[in-house]
């Protein structure tokens, strides 16, 4: 029913679907009127023809009311339709009932009916204008007495009976009931219409509410995502940091190996927020393998000072023979203790992890805390386990490359010395064959001497 054109005159997107709702309720107690004027007119013309302008002012209101709309002055068609529409009740039912009667029953259920608009085209949303609306009209209501002295024409008796009982009378009060019943479904509509716009609005709050929902879930998981790359890079920075951190200490220090040993220890303590930490290198080979401290931070010297461990015996050992890192969540009270100025305490976590390069395990690294390691952590001294295992390797080749050469060295300096033993050998022993030729050369000159002289003394 609202959805007709003539309802819809005056309705406009820029306007709220509450004050359009409204436009359409005025646009039909003016159509509602306008047919109302016309019923009037026929009656009045045929038995009041003098008082037939009055239906025409009732339906030219109705029009001005559609017109207002159009033009947007919603406020001066609600007005039109509260107030006029009573008026022309007022003045048409004065100007029939005789001065000093009272109301014709008829005019009576009409002014029930035309007391009826400002309950239409206001609700509790606009409560000021519903009750200054409302008073107006009752007041009106209440003056029609005034009204009946006011207004006169000389209208026969016959057709005032008629208005009282005859078939005008049926007229009026079959219009009262009918136009307030058709008010009531006009209401009922408009609430039925309201409640299945708040349905449909409610449904799409709804969807919206899930798809709000569904876009938040989406957003906190991206930024979850986001958060977690975050935290990664921050996680890969700082292990990227230390890993320079520590090239750098293993770099400066790899001529002096228990400085570089200590500034190990010390630093990895600290970087990581561990409380203690001891570095073992193997010593020996094939069988004889132990693990040997070299290093310490916090450790209780008492007991630590000379420590050694066979390459397979406890956990340290074992770390070295299957070349894989141990992480303890538990640590058991008699396996080891963190000292502190307050007394001992067992760690909450321990990390025993092997300083391996290229499938050659040259010491392990032994770190407790207080705290748990995290995944990242572990990685982290995994790696620069790597790199202390590779210099190491490197320290240990230019230890045995600059024994070798001390050797080589000490070799040629024997064998330069060798060389100058033999070379002045030899040149006795040249020296000496030189002074046997020479007595040989003297020892043939004195036999040759010998024999002339045998000779000539034989001659003689």
């Amino acid at each position: 029913m609202m959805n007709s054109t003539i309802f819809k005159i005056g309705v406009k997107e820029e306007h709220s679907e509450y004050l359009n709702e409204k436009i359409q309720a005025t646009n039909f107690l003016c159509v509602f009127f306008g047919i109302l004027s016309l019923t009037f007119s026929g009656i009045t013309y045929s038995l009041i023809p003098g008082l037939a302008y009055l239906p025409a002012l009732l339906f030219l209101t109705a029009g001005c009311g559609i017109l207002l709309n159009y033009l947007d002055l919603v406020g001066s068609a609600r007005f039109l339709m509260c107030i006029g529409s009573l008026l022309f009740c007022v003045v048409y039912s004065s100007f029939i009932t005789p001065d000093g009667e009272p109301l014709i029953a008829g005019f009576l259920a009409l002014q029930v009916l035309f007391l009826l608009p400002p309950w239409i085209l206001f609700d509790l949303e606009e409560k000021t204008a519903l009750i200054w609306y409302s008073s107006i009209a009752l007041i009106i209501t209440l003056m029609l007495p005034y009204f009946n002295n006011l207004f006169s024409y000389n209208v026969t008796p016959e057709v005032v009976n008629l208005f009282k009982a005859g078939w005008p009378f049926y007229v009026c009060l079959a219009t009262a009931v009918l136009g307030i019943f058709g008010v009531l479904l006009f209401l009922e509509v408009l609430t039925f219409q309201t409640g299945r716009n708040n349905m449909k609005l409610i449904g799409e709050m709804s969807q919206k509410a899930v798809l709000i929902a569904a876009n938040e879930k989406k957003l906190s998981d991206y930024i979850a995502e986001i958060e977690a790359g975050k935290k990664e890079g921050e996680k890969r920075q700082w292990a990227a940091n230390g890993i320079a951190k520590f090239a750098d200490l293993l770099r400066v220090n790899h001529n002096d190996s228990q400085k570089m040993y200590d500034s190990i220890v010390s630093n990895l303590v600290k970087y990581i927020d561990a409380n203690q930490a001891g570095l073992f290198l193997i010593d020996g080979e094939n069988d004889d393998r132990v693990l040997k401290l070299v290093a310490m931070y916090a450790y209780d010297r008492k007991k630590y000072l000379a420590k050694t461990v066979s390459v397979g015996e406890g956990i340290l050992g074992q770390v070295v023979l299957e070349k894989a890192p141990v992480y303890l969540s538990v640590v058991p009270d008699e396996f080891l203790m963190i000292s502190s100025g307050l007394g001992e305490s067992p760690p909450r976590s321990l990390l025993i992890s092997p300083l391996i390069v290229n499938e050659e395990v040259y010491g392990v690294i032994e770190l407790a805390s207080f705290k748990a390691f995290d995944p990242h952590v572990r990685e982290f001294v995994a790696r620069v386990g790597e790199s202390i295992a590779s210099t190491i390797s490197s320290v240990r080749v230019n230890e045995k490359t600059k024994v070798l050469l001390e050797e080589l060295q000490q070799q040629t300096e024997e064998m330069k010395s060798q060389e100058e033993e033999m070379r002045q050998n030899m040149e006795e022993l040249v020296a000496t064959q030189e002074e046997m030729q020479r007595k040989e050369q003297e020892y043939l000159q004195r036999i040759e001497d010998l024999e002339m002289n045998v000779v000539t003394q034989l001659n003689n």
